[in-house]
């Protein structure tokens, strides 16, 4: 499975390389200029807008089948990275506060 992060707003989706995925506004067809977005889904999923014009020559990009790509979060690319970050967010910003707050607060025998 390939996520895409903003399956509602693109109808075609194709791999450009290793590192990038194009998604489309539009079904390319001929005689057409259609906007899509880069998805640089090594990069953090970093994006970049652009106007693709397609005429009568142009070799039109065979999409993608809806059952490869989906929007579920599991499937980022990067998900182990932020598993790992919210880790240790959560520790800075509660175990460390909690540990020095029952120091300060424990109870006197």
């Amino acid at each position: 499975m390939i996520y895409v992060p903003d399956m509602q707003n693109y109808k075609c989706y194709v791999v450009l390389n290793s590192t990038t995925l194009r998604a489309y506004k539009q079904v390319p067809r001929n005689n057409s200029s259609i906007d899509y977005r880069d998805y640089y889904y090594t990069s953090n999923y970093l994006y970049q807008d652009g106007t693709q014009s397609f005429s009568n020559y142009s070799t039109l990009p065979v999409c993608l089948s809806n059952d490869v790509i989906t929007n579920e979060v599991y499937y980022r690319n990067d998900f182990d990275s932020i598993l790992i970050i919210f880790l240790i967010i959560c520790i800075f910003c509660f175990l460390i506060p909690w540990k020095i707050f029952c120091r300060l607060f424990r109870r006197f025998n």
